[in-house]
Parts: C-alpha cells; structure tokens; sequence
C-alpha cells in the first residue's frame, strides 16, 4: 500500500470525504447523485458469533420472533440489544469496519466484478471522524492487498471506511458507528452479493432513509 499525499483529490471525492455530513463515512448518493450513477446497493452484515460458531443475524432474531426487515434503523449491535435473547458467550458484530473472515470473502467477490480481478488499482480512505483537524488519510494498492492492510493495521484505528476501485464501478462503506458494510455497484454484484453463501448480505434503507430517534424493536 502506498499512502496518497493529503492534496490529492481522490477521484474527486476528498471535498465529500471530508465533508460535515461525512463525519462517519461517506455513502454515495445513488444513480442521481454526484456523478456517481450506482444502479443497485446492498449491505454485508458483519459476523455474529454464538459460542465461537458464526451465526447468521437472521438465525439469531428467529430465536426471538425477530425479522431484520422490521428494524427502521441502522444496522449496528443494537440490533441484537433487548428483548433479543442470544444463549451463550455473545461475539457482537464488529462496530466500524468488516470482520477478517467477510473482508475475505467480499474481495473475491469484489474482484469478479473488477476491470483488473485481484490486480485492480484501488483507493482506501479513513473516515474523517479518525482525525477531525487532518485531511482523510488514504492509500492506494491493489484489491488483494486490502486484507493485508487490515492485518497490518493499527490499534484503536478502524479499517479505511472508503474503498473503490481507480475506475469508480463500485464504492465500499463502512459507516464509523454500523457493524454492516455498504456496497453499491452494477446489478449483477449485487445480485451475486446477496446470493453468497459465505456472505450474509441483505437489502436495507441507507443510512439517510433510515429512521432516527432511539433504536429499539417495535413494540
């Protein structure tokens, strides 16, 4: 990974980056946006854990009646708060940035739908929320270093919360405060995005649709 000088424009994305707004990560308009022109998006929920075993978020809320298209929120451990009840020794869902295991899994997935498969020129950049009185820190590499710029990085700092390819076909978020990563792209990695086994990966409001106030279960 090669860090990019603070005076790159990023694509044109640093002045959104680095925006009020996108204090805890940036997430792309949609097809009517900014030049962006993403047609479909999905979310790959971080892994849950039960006794060291992975379970599927959707397996855990069954346990109590619970189904993951009636949460109005955001998609982080509070999903999993009362009256949610997990038996055993509980691994909540990584907070603001993707467990190893689906990092993995997503880069593989990423790479098939990448101009350049594993040797696609990337970009990688942190929330401004890192370092409020800096410019976004971020580096440029190939997708298949990406797991190894997670392994390598430091303590009490989280994975880039951007990443997306040098030709724009697809945008990566991880929200500062979400333990789901935001992927939008062409129809066809969506689709296969939510078809993975290895993933958990669902349909769910953005982060600007979603409902605001405390978040808890309907009663």
């Amino acid at each position: 990974m090669e860090r990019i000088p603070d005076e790159d424009q990023l694509d044109g994305l640093r002045p959104l980056l680095e925006s009020g707004e996108a204090v805890l990560g940036y997430e792309p308009d949609g097809p009517d946006g900014p030049g962006q022109g993403f047609a479909d998006r999905c979310w790959v929920l971080h892994t849950l854990r039960v006794d060291g075993r992975p379970v599927r978020w959707a397996e855990a809320l069954a346990g109590s009646g619970r189904h993951l298209a009636d949460w109005p929120f955001t998609l982080s451990y509070l999903v999993f708060w009362d009256p949610v009840a997990l038996v055993g020794e509980v691994e909540l869902p990584r907070i603001g940035e993707p467990d190893r295991d689906c990092l993995v899994r997503l880069v593989e997935v990423l790479a098939r739908h990448s101009a350049d498969g594993q040797a696609t020129d990337c970009r990688f950049a942190s929330a401004a929320i890192e370092d409020l009185l800096r410019p976004v820190t971020a580096y440029r590499g190939r997708l298949d270093e990406a797991v190894a710029h997670y392994d390598a990085w430091p303590e009490r700092r989280q994975f880039p919360a951007h990443w997306w390819p040098s030709d724009g076909s697809w945008f990566v978020l991880t929200n500062w405060d979400l333990s789901a990563t935001e992927v939008f792209g062409p129809p066809a990695l969506i689709a296969e995005l939510l078809a993975d086994t290895g993933l958990e990966a669902v349909r769910h409001p953005a982060v600007a649709e979603t409902a605001e106030g405390a978040a808890r279960w309907p009663e």
